[in-house]
């Protein structure tokens, strides 16, 4: 059996396939057509050399690390083939090397075969949807988080979660501490005095982020060795606030910081770090925070900071301190993203600022 991409001239079977195997909710020859040259949609097909044995079609949400398994078919006489294990297996692989750590799908409630095979594959039920389907049917909404299976290199990196909407910086700092110096113990005491040392102040609205310099400066006076990759047209977060008084706020703590960094022997390097540079530092044990843009994850174009806690082959691991449950947290650790989403998402704002932090050899910490 090959597995391969669709094709337009896979349309017809394809289309056959919606008629014979679907009484209702199926895809239209015209849906159909759109999926094939859409570039947030993926076609799998199984064919046997002769005809196609199933199908397995995958979405992928822009502005997030979401993909859908949107239709998985196999005809009858070949089921018991572990053909849609494989279909299904082909969509992880591509969601992951998109840049999708999440794949998610709708199925019947009573399918219990599908159901059965899902669970085995690793999916988990996440809520039941009420009479979803045309016919009045239940559905299940399901979801596996995607783990690559290559070789890779992990920081022994505990997760913080920040305890505030405004101190993801603050906890990317904690975890970083915390791996390089074993004795650290992480507190909501220290998260917020470390916010405190590196905010801007000001910024759209409420309390303000962390710039990379206020975090650089919070870290190398706690003893650490300390690189500062830094590159924007302007002071961090100015153009976030229209005010006069808070632009002269943010300039002024801005200009200390730099003042301060300069004293303490910190050269800002006024570019991105290459990805090269990324691996290079993670697998010499480095912590690396990285300022980026939230749209990728939740469609929200906010600042956040992340630190990297591994490499491997095809990705990059990160740490996320954002998480609202428990059940968000445990997904928060060793996040992969494909290398190519991770240089997408580096940045913030409409001159793409760039702020790279990066910490090791840790002497004392206070």
């Amino acid at each position: 059996m090959n597995f391969r991409l669709a094709s337009s001239a896979d349309l017809s079977a394809l289309n056959a396939l919606e008629l014979q195997l679907f009484d209702g909710d199926k895809i239209s020859p015209r849906q159909m057509k759109r999926f094939i040259h859409s570039q947030q949609a993926i076609i799998f097909v199984a064919d046997n050399g002769t005809q196609l044995a199933g199908y397995a079609l995958l979405l992928f949400h822009q502005g997030t690390q979401l993909s859908r398994l949107y239709s998985l078919a196999v005809k009858p006489e070949f089921r018991g083939q572990k053909i849609a294990q494989h279909l299904i297996a082909k969509c992880e692989r591509t969601a992951l090397e998109q840049g999708a750590t999440t794949l998610r799908l709708e199925v019947r409630n009573d399918n219990s075969p599908a159901i059965n095979l899902y669970e085995k594959m690793g999916y988990k039920t996440l809520k039941l949807l009420i009479h979803y389907y045309d016919d009045l049917c239940d559905g299940r909404k399901m979801q596996k988080r995607l783990l690559p299976q290559e070789k890779k290199i992990l920081l022994p990196m505990p997760l913080y979660v920040q305890t505030t909407p405004f101190s993801c910086g603050a906890a990317c700092l904690l975890m970083s501490f915390a791996c390089l110096t074993k004795e650290f113990k992480p507190s909501r005491t220290i998260e917020l005095q470390l916010w405190r040392e590196a905010t801007t102040i000001y910024m759209a609205a409420g309390h303000g982020g962390c710039s990379g310099q206020g975090l650089a400066l919070a870290a190398v006076k706690r003893g650490f060795h300390l690189e500062l990759w830094s590159q924007s047209q302007s002071t961090p977060f100015i153009d976030s606030v229209r005010d006069l008084n808070k632009k002269q706020v943010i300039e002024l703590v801005h200009q200390d910081f730099c003042a301060q960094l300069t004293e303490q022997g910190v050269t800002m390097i006024a570019t991105p770090p290459s990805q090269a540079q990324l691996e290079a530092w993670v697998n010499q044990g480095a912590c690396v925070l990285l300022l980026i843009s939230t749209y990728r994850f939740n469609g929200s174009k906010e600042p956040h900071w992340i630190v990297l806690s591994g490499v491997s082959d095809k990705f990059f691991f990160i740490h996320d301190p954002d998480a609202e449950t428990q059940a968000d947290a445990m997904a928060s650790a060793f996040v992969p993203v494909g290398k190519a989403a991770l240089s997408q998402i580096i940045g913030f704002g409409k001159q793409k600022q760039t702020a790279c932090v990066v910490i090791s050899k840790a002497n004392t910490v206070s």
